[in-house]
């Protein structure tokens, strides 16, 4: 896999974290299991904002150098 569907798939990831943290958070359970999973799903955004922004590798850059 590239990293560009590694990146999509950790931001959906991330952003359903999130909403989960969220409902928890409307329910009223505001314990340590909301915060895991609100911080789980900011990581995985994040991860995968950096994975979509990251450019590939060249191999082939550094033998025309």
């Amino acid at each position: 896999m590239t990293d560009k569907i590694r990146g999509a798939i950790a931001v959906v990831v991330g952003v359903f974290a999130f909403y989960q943290a969220y409902s928890l958070y409307e329910k009223g359970l505001r314990d340590w299991h909301m915060w895991i999973e609100a911080a789980a799903g900011l990581f995985l955004i994040v991860l995968g904002i950096w994975r979509l922004q990251r450019k590939p590798v060249d191999p082939t850059d550094a033998l025309l150098k």
